[in-house]
Order: C-alpha cells, then sequence, then structure tokens
C-alpha cells in the first residue's frame, strides 16, 4: 500500500532544530510552556509534589529575554525598509492586492517567507491554477471570476518528501508531498475539526506534471481528487511548478537555519536567568539572627512577636545578640547572562556583515560576488524563487511580459537628499531621466506610497492640475501674486 505519509530522514533529523528556532522567537509563553523541555527541573528524580511546586515557581521565576525574535523582526524591516520592486503583465497585477487566493499580496507573504528563511532556513512556493473544465469559461471570463494563478507559501515541516530525476542534462523535481491541515465543520455547523491531507506533486512516467490530493477516508489513505494543471497552451507541465527556496541556495537540500545558533545561546542566557532569579529568591533577603537567649526568653519573643524597623526594637537579655545576616553577593549567573548577551548582538550583527561565500550568477549581477551578508543572500534566494513563480504564472495565463520582484539588498538606512532631489528633479524638467526613475527614487524613500504603480501616479496628477504657482516675492513671504 502506498504510504504517502512518508518523511525522508535529514526531514526528521532537521525537525528538532527547526522546533527550537521556532519556539524561540514566538518568545516566553511559548518557551515556557514547553517546560522541562528547555528548562530542566534541578532534582527530576524527586517526583514529590512539593518538588513539582518548587519547579513551577522555579519556571515562574525565570526571564526569557527574547533577542532572537527581536533580531528576526528587526533583520525583516531592515529588508523591507526599501520597498521592493515589482514588474508585471497588467494581467498579473492583481498580485498587489492577492497573491496567494486569500487576499494577502506578494509583498506581505515575501515577509513571511524571509522571516521563515531566518529561522530554519527552507519554505516552498507553489504555483497553481483551480481547475477549470475545458471549454466551460474563456480565460477572460476566469479572471473576471477570480479564477487565476495562486502562490501558494508553505512551511518546511510541510514538506514531507521530495524526489529529483534528471532529465537530459537538467535536474527536475519528480516529486514533492506537502501535508497540509484543512478545517471541517462539525454536523452541528459550529464546530471545526482540523484535519490533515496530503498535496502530492508527480512528475508522470511521460514526463508530465500531476497533481493529487490525499485524505483519510476510513482509515485509510486515499487520493480523492487527481488532476494534469494545464499551461496557458492547453498543454501539460513538462516540470512541477514548485520552488525550494533556502538560506544558501534554492535546491532541494535542506540548508542551515541562520538564526539557530543564536536560538542556543538566548536557551543558555534563560536557563542561567532561571538559576540568577532562584538565588535571588532564596538569599537575596538578610535574614535576622540573635544569640544569648536561654529557652524562657525565645519562648517569650516567640509570644509576642518579633518585627523589623526602627520602632520595633528587639529587647535582649543580658549578652544578648542580634544581627542581620546578608549573603555575599555571587555574579557567576549574571556574568553568564552578561557573556550570552554579548554572544548573541555579536551573532545578530554576523548576520548583515558582509562575507565570503559565492553566489549565483543571477545573484551577483549587480554586485560584488565577495561582498554580502548571510542576510542578503537569503534575500537573493526569495528574490529569485518570486521571480520563477512570476514566471509560471504567466505560462499558466498565457501571456508574455517581463514579470520581476526584486527585494532591497542595501540594509542601510534609507534618506531622503535635498540636493540629490533637486538635482534630479532639475534632470526630469529638462528631458534627462525618465519621471518612472525620479519617481522609484520617491518610493524607496517613502515619499510615494510604494504600492502607487507609474500610471496611477500620473492619473493623479493629471486630476490634481497645475499647482500654484509664486513668483520671486512669495519666496520672502510676499502675497501671490496675480497673474
Amino acid at each position: 500500500m502506498p504510504n504517502v505519509q512518508f518523511t525522508r530522514p535529514e526531514y526528521d533529523a532537521a525537525l528538532s532544530r527547526w522546533r527550537l528556532v521556532r519556539d524561540v522567537c514566538q518568545g516566553s509563553e511559548t518557551i515556557k510552556y514547553r517546560q522541562d523541555v528547555y528548562l530542566p527541573r534541578p532534582n527530576p528524580e524527586d517526583k514529590s509534589e512539593d518538588n513539582k511546586a518548587r519547579y513551577d515557581s522555579y519556571l515562574k521565576r525565570a526571564v526569557f529575554y527574547n533577542a532572537t525574535g527581536r533580531t528576526k523582526r528587526s533583520l525583516i524591516g531592515a529588508v523591507f525598509r526599501t520597498w521592493p520592486t515589482l514588474t508585471v503583465p497588467a494581467t498579473l497585477e492583481y498580485v498587489n492586492e492577492d497573491a496567494d487566493g486569500q487576499g494577502i499580496s506578494i509583498y506581505q507573504q515575501s515577509q513571511s517567507v524571509v522571516g521563515h528563511i531566518l529561522e530554519v532556513g527552507r519554505h516552498g512556493l507553489l504555483v497553481d491554477y483551480p481547475p477549470v473544465e475545458a471549454g466551460a469559461v474563456s480565460r477572460a471570463q476566469s479572471a473576471a471570476a477570480a479564477i487565476r494563478p495562486t502562490i501558494s507559501s508553505y512551511v518546511a515541516e510541510a514538506i514531507i518528501n521530495w524526489k529529483t530525476r534528471k532529465v537530459g542534462g537538467q535536474v527536475l523535481l519528480s516529486l514533492v508531498v506537502l501535508k497540509e491541515r484543512v478545517d471541517k465543520d462539525t454536523d452541528d455547523g459550529f464546530g471545526v475539526e482540523i484535519r490533515d491531507q496530503y498535496r502530492v506533486l508527480r512528475l508522470n512516467d511521460t514526463g508530465q506534471y500531476e497533481q493529487e490530493v490525499w485524505t483519510d477516508v476510513g482509515g485509510s489513505w486515499d487520493v480523492i481528487d487527481a488532476r494534469m494543471p494545464l499551461d496557458g497552451s492547453g498543454k501539460p507541465w513538462p516540470f512541477i511548478p514548485f520552488a525550494f527556496v533556502g538560506s544558501e541556495n534554492n535546491d532541494s537540500s535542506l540548508d542551515d537555519a541562520p538564526l539557530y545558533d543564536m536560538a542556543e545561546i538566548n536557551l543558555g542566557h534563560y536557563r542561567n536567568s532561571a538559576d540568577y532569579e532562584e538565588a535571588s529568591y532564596l538569599v537575596g533577603q538578610p535574614q535576622p539572627w540573635m544569640s544569648g537567649l536561654d529557652e524562657m526568653w525565645r519562648d517569650h519573643l516567640e509570644e509576642k512577636g518579633i518585627y523589623l524597623g526602627s520602632r520595633a526594637p528587639w529587647l535582649l537579655p543580658a549578652g544578648g545578640q542580634c544581627g542581620l545576616m546578608q549573603a555575599q553577593p555571587n555574579s557567576l549567573a549574571k556574568e553568564a547572562m552578561d557573556a550570552k548577551e554579548t554572544q548573541m548582538v555579536a551573532l545578530g550583527a554576523r548576520l548583515i556583515e558582509r562575507g565570503s561565500a559565492a553566489k549565483t550568477a543571477t545573484q551577483a549581477d549587480n554586485e560584488s560576488a565577495a561582498e554580502h551578508s548571510i542576510l542578503s543572500l537569503a534575500v537573493s534566494n526569495v528574490s529569485e524563487a518570486y521571480n520563477l513563480c512570476l514566471t509560471w504564472m504567466c505560462q499558466f495565463l498565457g501571456v508574455k511580459g517581463e514579470a520581476v520582484y526584486k527585494l532591497a539588498q542595501d540594509f542601510s538606512q534609507v534618506t531622503l537628499d535635498a540636493t540629490i532631489l533637486t538635482a534630479l528633479f532639475n534632470a526630469v524638467q529638462g528631458g534627462k531621466l525618465p519621471e518612472a526613475d525620479f519617481w522609484q527614487y520617491l518610493r524607496d524613500r517613502g515619499v510615494i506610497n510604494p504600492e502607487k504603480t507609474d500610471d496611477e501616479i500620473r492619473g493623479e496628477l493629471e486630476a490634481q492640475g497645475p499647482s500654484l504657482e509664486l513668483d520671486e516675492e512669495d519666496d520672502d513671504g510676499g502675497e501671490p501674486s496675480d497673474s
């Protein structure tokens, strides 16, 4: 019987690493929910209720400083500080607002993909076209009914199996199995059951792309839907339109998780914090002591009570002594925390420092291949994957034209230079610079809404009409001229 649930060994080996980074990035609530997975019990052999209560207190006092999650969000912010550039045929402009068929724009989806790459170093994008009966509707009618190609996003954990095949001199994906979770209404119409299903993408024996959906039917896994997607010319696909995205390259192999090392140190910092807070709680308060008391005096003090403070003096017998015992500072756990914080800062900086690993020819087209960072390499991979997906979408629709999506790889703070702005404006006025390039400069610096197309900007300017012109006297604060 076919085992659609089969998972590759390297996938199984990577799951624990992926889970660790995911949990750390989600923050304190997730980390503490996992209890002794990340914070070992001080005395694990003791199964008593007292020891369980002690561990609960130990866990609550621990402080999780989410440096890894904050670093991830900061890196995503650095990538999208400059808005991505999107150039597509008019038929594909809907991806500006809805790339996946669920209302998520290509910009929002790519932000999520960059985050997944930083966490686990792997992601997947599937270009698909809803099944339409042959001859039932025209492509124009399909577009009007929102039947159009989409880009579906799959996390690394959902890509459970894959195979490749060499066709001629090219290595192609021959199988991809995707684990999906779908909602099914309960009988009363109010509740929801979440069930697993598997989407199988494969090249058949004749080299044509087929897609199947498997679900649990009566205790066994069976195909409930099978189809052969066609391109814009009505022909079967000779390859699977699925793109792997990695932190190092976009082949089917598993890449390193860029944030894994930081996540490990983040957990070490968390454990040091638990010990530090525990020690502060147990010995951080001053302990009063007395000496020279007999049993009668001891009983007298216990009966009357002992109060601390300048207005509550302790009456002692002749020769009696008292004082406060304070534990000597022990900064070992705090020093360990400080050292790990320094290490996390260094690891975060390494993600955007220029390195020396090689890029592909496409990635190195506009910059030196020897000068890049881990982040810029990951961003290049995301851009390449989306460019491939947009090309496939054009093939689904049977349209031609440039389809490019490029994420920024300059992570420095973008500023608006008044001198450059004036020079560019004069160049446009003098016919030396196209308006479109000037508008792109303003988009990159947040002056113009980055989602506005050139046609939209031009239309708004025409509708606005000529602006109020001031003569030279007006520059000094005078009244507008009557001319």
